[in-house]
């Protein structure tokens, strides 16, 4: 069994050395129980547990989300049973974006330690963890990838079940923590992803995967009542920013899809009553939603947002005062904090774009993005074009918040959806007229 999995290695077809075989299921097994530990563990959750993950004070190795060690466990293994020379070869010939990304990091690394004296945790957590994934998951053999995807697909559905159970009942499977504070007053559902912003933006991402070529494995029946099903969690999550694009999107692409009908495109009867079947379906759960005041706290959010967005008016005053130098090479963050306490922003920094030029500079923000684009640019190469709508809904809802400017493992949880709902050897199995070349790989050979 070893062997035939070892055929389906996205760098080479075989490892060399004679104890390959044992690294590359325990490589397996570890990348398994990163993709479990980053979907499944959350900050919130870590909270719960009494670790200081994200407040001051105890263990510095507690400040470290758990999938990050385990993802570079998977990372180092997969390096022994592929060969490390082989395996840094491939990644610069085949995927010189994660290269350039890598550097970024590190640059990333020396302006946040060296110069701002900032924590290496949220730069581990929020970059080196999607980029370690990003070479795991690619590496796992077609048999166990396809068992990862259906269980996430099943993982998405759990977590909108315990966002509809957590709304109805006003039970918590996780608390909700402000600033080392149980909310006891917070309506929104936490569910499995632990914060409820991050479970609308990522529900959002699962929906649109759906509705893309990702949800084309399925049957039409099924699809619509996912669809559905977790269309409605998304009101008990609350993201307005989320839940709002997503329509707009969904509604533009059945826009679309309407003007190609009377264009004269051909379309199935099959799949004209699934489509009307599923705007039954939305059209009965809104009246069940309307009946039982299920959009009222979330129409709430819209009237009362605690500040959201006056502080996204006032963020761009940060930088008052803030010297040309300092503002192109590294800004003084005392001074950047006293901004922020002066304009009464208490929530912070809401757009990870400003808040990157405001703790690292221009000069590093630009390089970095730059290697993120980088990164970015590989996922599409590894998932194609279908790719290019979840990763572009994505930086649209993040932007709206400090996002990946601070500690998160939401870019991680991310990448790692996009790579395994989206492998085009899935895809490629159910329209085969469109499958790429060399499909039969996550990384060509």
């Amino acid at each position: 069994m070893i062997r035939a999995a070892t055929k389906d290695f996205a760098f080479v077809p075989r490892p060399r050395a004679a104890r390959t075989p044992l690294a590359a299921t325990l490589a397996t097994a570890l990348t398994l129980a990163a993709v479990a530990l980053v979907y499944l563990i959350s900050a919130k959750v870590l909270q719960w547990a009494g670790l200081p993950y994200a407040s001051s004070g105890g263990s510095a190795l507690a400040k470290f989300h758990p999938a990050t060690f385990v993802a570079l466990a998977a990372l180092a293994l997969w390096a022994v049973a592929i060969g490390p020379s082989r395996l840094l070869a491939r990644i610069a010939l085949e995927r010189p974006g994660l290269i350039v990304f890598a550097f970024a990091i590190a640059l990333l690394t020396y302006q946040a330690s060296a110069v701002q004296n900032l924590p290496l945790s949220a730069i581990a957590d929020t970059f080196v963890l999607p980029l370690a994934l990003f070479i795991s998951i690619a590496a796992l053999p077609l048999p166990i990838a396809e068992r990862l995807m259906l269980a996430l697909h099943a993982l998405f559905l759990l977590n909108s079940t315990i966002g509809y159970f957590e709304y109805f009942t006003g039970l918590r499977l996780t608390p909700f923590y402000d600033d080392g504070k149980i909310l006891t007053y917070e309506w929104r559902a936490t569910a499995l992803l632990g914060h409820p912003l991050s479970n609308a933006m990522l529900t959002g991402i699962y929906l649109l995967i759906l509705t893309g070529p990702g949800g084309r494995r399925f049957p039409l029946p099924l699809r619509g009542f996912l669809l559905v099903y977790n269309l409605g969690a998304m009101t008990a999550f609350g993201g307005r920013a989320a839940t709002v694009s997503l329509l707009a999107i969904l509604a533009l692409k059945a826009g679309l899809v309407g003007l190609g009908i009377l264009a004269g495109r051909r379309f199935s009867m099959r799949s004209m009553v699934g489509v009307l079947v599923a705007v039954m379906l939305v059209g009965l759960l809104g009246m069940f939603m309307v009946q039982s005041g299920f959009f009222d706290s979330f129409i709430g959010r819209f009237q009362d947002d605690s500040g959201s967005a006056a502080t996204r008016v006032a963020m761009f005053h940060v930088f008052d005062g803030t010297s040309w130098h300092d503002f192109i090479f590294a800004p003084d963050l005392d001074h950047i904090g006293a901004n922020q306490h002066r304009l009464g922003l208490a929530i912070a920094i809401e757009s990870f774009v400003v808040a990157f030029f405001a703790y690292y500079g221009v000069i590093t923000t630009v390089l970095f993005f730059a290697g993120l684009i980088a990164f970015v640019a590989e996922i599409l190469r590894l998932v194609g074009p279908a790719g290019l709508l979840p990763l572009g809904y994505y930086f649209a809802v993040s932007s709206t918040s400090t996002g990946i400017a601070n500690k998160t493992i939401d870019f991680a949880l991310v990448t790692a959806m996009v790579l395994i709902l989206l492998d085009r050897r899935f895809i490629a199995a159910v329209m085969p007229q469109r499958a790429p070349a060399g499909a039969g790989h996550l990384l060509p050979c």
